[in-house]
């Protein structure tokens, strides 16, 4: 495939107040400033969106927000709204032509994404940890109905006419013990206010990041990861335990048409974070966080494929048939470019009709490719993220390039900060044959042992071993300090069960409860004793081995729970290894109500 964007432009905003200087510039996102032109970019480590323009030059404006931005949309009349992370997210109307605040309000636990509807008049908002799809009034700013979705809904697009919306989900929603395990997407009916149907993407998706959809409405594309989780992590070649995709979604028919590997059969093109499709809908661009680079599809070419390979014609040496695609790393062989952004951890994405832009967030370039000339130039927006021991430790934690042949990082199994993947893995350290589910690492420091049975006498034992004998890396002298640094620095974040920062009626009930049947181990600041007990629900080759207690801080985010992620729910938990008084099913809600409290 031949691209004349070949040109790489990497141009200093040093003269951009609030963006410049000794401040870090830790960059994430990129809009289109509307009609008033221009780029609007965030830097999420100083809750700031800077307007500069097209050209990449200096305008002097920003704004600072109550937190950081998670996403942004125009209305018609030119304001700009943008949702603001955190368990106190707000809405932030913003003039369109000087970034000023006309109006904040408060809005749930973490907004995650944000759009106009222009059927309903209205906006519309993921609320990542209550699982739900938000329709929020721009007039009186009031929430005018809450639709369940899946599981931490983190993107929304639009189609058939803005009638239905397509939701991405975070994670499966399922015991690890089922088949398949995947994440959701949901259809909503933006006038019937409910979901329509669910489409579940193929088994071992999981951490789907971003949606986009051609100008037509034709096709949705989504990136996410590909855990070959059903086999012993003995080896990485050839994507053997992770590998990364793009699902596209059939808008007409509402099915997943598909789904096909970005990486090479020798080389991962790990944690994608972002997806664009061009003005022209000749492209695919996607920001590839963990190998620090953009991958480019010829849209056209992969649709002729994909339709070529359902009428049953071997579009490529190794495809055997249109159901084997999702095992053909050669699939996009020729209608795929890779483009080296020269800096770490490219997560923003914009695309113009003669424009690409991207920004590395741990290192702080804004990376602008078009066609005018082969010379590179990179420098610096500001201090890097990565300028820190805590900032080093959080690029080396997305940062696949280290492993080898680049096909995952940690985050691969430990998403979202550090947390989890919903996944069972077969881990070597206590055997083969006997997997275990995939745990939060937030506060493993603070509580050793670790692993599920306590096998690695503490987290900077366990961080060495993960770096060498998952991600197969050479050396761990300089990266492991730096991970953890960056792991002792992060918190559970407060549950959405809480209200007003409070434990509810109920779970002050359940409290009770705990304290009288659960508090002897789970005890203390993280309620964990960091002791090994024997229990008698492990099974097979587990049967007798003791387990460690784990920490319960933010228990409410890390479902599926036990050592084998049996149970989804928290009350099918503690009928498994629940209080050892009968408890009615009332106050074992009330239980389970506390401890996803905490």
């Amino acid at each position: 495939m031949k691209i004349n964007w070949t040109y790489i432009a990497c141009l200093c905003l040093a003269a951009l107040t609030g963006c410049n200087g000794n401040d870090v510039f830790a960059p994430d996102h990129i809009w289109s400033a509307g009609e008033e032109g221009g780029l609007l970019v965030t830097n999420r480590e100083k809750k700031e969106i800077c307007l500069i323009d097209t050209r990449l030059k200096n305008t002097g404006i920003k704004v600072t927000l109550p937190t950081a931005a998670n996403d942004l949309t125009e209305t018609p009349n030119r304001h700009i709204w943008v949702v603001c992370d955190g368990v106190g997210g707000s809405l932030c109307e913003l003039n369109g032509k000087d970034l000023s605040v006309i109006s904040q309000t408060a809005l749930g636990h973490t907004p995650s994404a944000l759009l106009f509807n222009r059927q309903t008049g209205s906006l519309w908002t993921t609320q990542r940890f209550n699982n739900e799809l938000w329709e929020v009034s721009p007039e009186t700013k009031e929430v005018l109905n809450r639709i369940t979705v899946g599981r931490e809904p983190v993107d929304i697009v639009s189609f058939a006419g803005d009638s239905l919306l397509l939701v991405a989900n975070n994670l499966p929603e399922m015991s690890s013990l089922t088949y398949p395990i995947a994440c959701q997407l949901d259809i909503v009916d933006v006038n019937n206010k409910k979901v329509v149907k669910r489409l579940q993407l193929p088994n071992g998706s999981t951490d789907v990041k971003a949606l986009a959809t051609d100008s037509k409405g034709d096709y949705a594309y989504a990136v996410h990861l590909l855990a070959r989780y059903q086999l012993p992590t003995n080896q990485v070649d050839r994507g053997w335990m992770s590998t990364n995709v793009l699902s596209v979604i059939n808008l007409h028919t509402q099915e997943v048409e598909n789904t096909i590997l970005l990486d090479t059969p020798q080389k991962g093109a790990s944690n994608p974070w972002n997806v664009v499709v061009s003005p022209d809908d000749s492209k695919i661009w996607i920001s590839v966080s963990g190998t620090h680079e953009l991958v480019c599809v010829d849209r056209t070419s992969l649709h002729d494929r994909l339709a070529r390979a359902k009428d049953g014609e071997k579009v490529t040496p190794s495809t055997k048939d249109y159901a084997h695609i999702l095992d053909d790393a050669g699939f996009l062989y020729g209608i795929r470019d890779f483009y080296k952004t020269q800096g770490k951890g490219p997560r923003a994405l914009y695309v113009t009709p003669d424009k690409v832009y991207t920004a590395n967030y741990y290192t702080g370039e804004l990376v602008a490719f078009n066609g005018s000339g082969k010379d590179m130039v990179s420098t610096s927006l500001g201090t890097s993220l990565a300028s820190t021991q805590k900032g080093k430790g959080d690029m080396y934690f997305h940062d696949a390039s280290i492993g080898f042949q680049e096909w995952q990082s940690c985050a691969s199994c430990h998403p979202n900060d550090a947390r989890m993947d919903g996944l069972n893995w077969d881990l070597l350290n206590d055997g083969m044959g006997n997997p275990k589910n995939t745990k939060t690492l937030v506060l493993s420091h603070q509580t050793p042992p670790c692993m599920v049975s306590g096998i690695r006498k503490d987290a900077e034992t366990a961080v060495i071993s993960g770096i060498k004998y998952i991600l197969f890396a050479a050396s761990t002298e300089e990266i492991a300090p730096a991970i953890d640094v960056y792991l002792k620095s992060l918190s559970p974040v407060p549950s959405p069960y809480l209200v007003n920062g409070n434990l509810s009626e109920a779970a002050q009930k359940g409290k009770v409860h705990f304290e009288k049947n659960c508090a002897s181990c789970h005890s203390g600041t993280y309620y964990t004793d960091m002791k090994q007990y024997k229990v008698n629900w492990t099974n097979g080759p587990d049967k007798n081995v003791k387990m460690d207690v784990p920490a319960l801080n933010e228990v409410w985010r890390t479902a599926p729970y036990l050592y084998d992620g049996r149970s989804y729910t928290m009350q099918e938990m503690l009928k498994v290894h629940g209080p050892a008084e009968t408890l009615s099913e009332n106050e074992l809600n009330e239980l389970a109500e506390y401890v996803l409290s905490l």
